[in-house]
């Protein structure tokens, strides 16, 4: 018995993003899976884009009410049927191998008595030319994901999924590479929407509390970064908002619980964890900084101070007490110089 696969794509508009990410699905050597997708009340004809591809196992549905994209994400997903469940992207395209090399590992494990929470292989970023990039948006509204985290190719229990996870660096994953169990979604939930930007990283984390990860070191989804993709709308609708935590910080809280839940949390896992709560508000201090819609000095200074408040030895005990001082006294011109030449030479604060 061959494992079975739910591709699900939630998706709003991005008519000219669609058809490329159903070909994706189609063009797969594994052959059991289904395609869900969720229409959020598209302005445009979704419909008959999906009805040029003649193929039983694709199913569209319209939704009557147009909602947020957390909650079009789990409303999608509740439509799939089969045992795995990908959340693609309309901008998102599978490898040929994708769901097979996922299927190898489910199976290996299956065989070994192996409980799984998920399967998680690398991506690649690319342009909406399909060429590779290191630069999400140039409006500098987001980071540019230039130091990957080396992630080494297999079996991770919770603890060491967290701590892969909480170095400073880009996970080298998205969510439209990750694989989940179907029943454990309906058991924990999915997305949580107050988690907003962050909502995938939240999921992802939460889900580890309750099995063990197998990570696929190989590209196996391409990620097109793009402005005018919904990442960017909730970057600038965290920007916007002032919150007094990080969409960041709120989502690896809310992991933290799940796990506290379920296993003994050591000291130090809940200091990597404190530590990358405080490099995202020092990040977020830089943006408050070179944003177009930022908050100026005032909004740096009370992003520093929190991020003090989590981890003072990151802020003060390293080289990012520079970034903290430039983000209040260096010039926009000189922040963006400098946030030039720390990418490429590795320094990240994320």
């Amino acid at each position: 018995m061959t494992t079975s696969f739910s591709i699900a794509i939630p998706v709003w508009n991005d008519d000219e993003w669609l058809a490329g990410a159903i070909e994706s699905v189609l063009g797969q050597t594994h052959a059991d899976w289904e395609l869900v997708i969720g229409d959020n009340q598209s302005d445009t004809d979704l419909a008959a884009i999906v009805g040029q591809y003649a193929d039983s196992r694709i199913r569209y549905h319209r939704w009557s009410t147009h909602v947020g994209a957390s909650e079009n994400h789990n409303r999608t997903m509740s439509l799939c049927r089969n045992d795995w469940i990908l959340l693609l992207s309309a901008d998102d395209r599978l490898d040929r191998c994708c769901l097979g090399k996922i299927a190898q590992r489910i199976e290996q494990a299956a065989r070994s008595n192996v409980g799984l929470a998920m399967v998680v292989t690398a991506c690649r970023r690319v342009d909406p030319k399909g060429r590779p990039t290191d630069i999400l948006r140039g409006d500098y509204t987001t980071y540019r994901p230039f130091h990957f985290q080396q992630i080494p190719d297999g079996h991770y229990d919770a603890a060491t999924w967290l701590a892969v996870n909480t170095a400073p660096g880009i996970p080298p994953w998205m969510m439209g590479s990750v694989a989940m169990p179907r029943e454990l979604l309906a058991e924990i939930g999915a997305f949580r929407p107050e988690m907003g930007l962050s909502h995938d990283l939240e999921l992802v984390m939460r889900l580890a509390a309750y099995g063990n990860v197998e990570y696929i070191d190989t590209p196996l989804l391409n990620y097109t970064v793009r402005g005018n993709s919904i990442t960017g709308k909730l970057i600038k609708r965290h920007m916007q908002s002032r919150s007094a935590m990080v969409d960041f910080g709120a989502a690896w809280l809310s992991a933290l619980h799940a796990h506290e839940a379920r296993r003994r949390v050591s000291c130090q896992e809940r200091e990597r964890i404190s530590a990358a709560i405080s490099r995202a508000f020092l990040h977020r201090a830089l943006l408050q900084r070179r944003a177009v819609n930022g908050g100026g000095v005032r909004a740096a200074l009370r992003d520093i101070w929190q991020a003090a408040s989590y981890s003072r030895r990151t802020v003060l005990g390293s080289w990012r007490v520079f970034v903290a001082l430039g983000a209040i006294l260096a010039p926009g011109w000189l922040l963006d110089r400098l946030t030039t030449m720390g990418h490429r030479y590795g320094f990240v604060v994320v």
